[in-house]
Formats: C-alpha cells, sequence, structure tokens
C-alpha cells in the first residue's frame, strides 16, 4: 500500500495508480540517461573511434572476469552432476 494521503476505493485503483507512476519513473530515466549518454559523448575528450575501442577493451575484459569466474563453479556442477548421475544408474541396475 502507499503511503500517503490519496485514499483507493479498489485494489484495481491503487494498482493502476503504481502502475503509471512507475511508467512515468521508467520513461523520465530512460529520456536522463538518452541525453546523459548524448553529452557525455559530445563532450568527450576522445574521439568517437577511440572511445568505442576503449568500451570495447573494457567489456572484453569483463565478459573474461566473468568467465574466469563462473569457469570453476560450471566444473563443479558438471562434477556432481556426473556422480549424481552415476549414483542414480547404480540404484537402477539390479
Amino acid at each position: 500500500m502507499m503511503n500517503n494521503d490519496r485514499i483507493y476505493y479498489s485494489h484495481n485503483a491503487e494498482t493502476h495508480a503504481l502502475r503509471a507512476m512507475l511508467r512515468l519513473t521508467l520513461l523520465c530515466l530512460t529520456i536522463g540517461l538518452g541525453i546523459g549518454a548524448v553529452l557525455a559523448l559530445l563532450f568527450a575528450p576522445a574521439s568517437g573511434k577511440k572511445i568505442r575501442d576503449e568500451l570495447a577493451k573494457t567489456v572484453e575484459d569483463g565478459l573474461q572476469n566473468g568467465r574466469e569466474a563462473v569457469e570453476p563453479m560450471v566444473k563443479r556442477l558438471e562434477k556432481d552432476f556426473d556422480e549424481l548421475h552415476k549414483s542414480v544408474e547404480e540404484r537402477l541396475t539390479p
């Protein structure tokens, strides 16, 4: 429930008002982000190509770090799954 002075006569009316407020908030946030991105590109001290190259390198580094963090977990899950599979086969085999 909203904590303000408005009185809603049904749950549907309150839900509708909350959704409208959420849509307006998301719209304003999106417009603000777009304006910020345009201004950042206009006032950037480096050229567009250099910024794109740096951004691509940063994204690639982030993906590589993510892979390095996830890879041990995936290997562990594969090992655990194989052990579970063998255990189930042993129990089902007469």
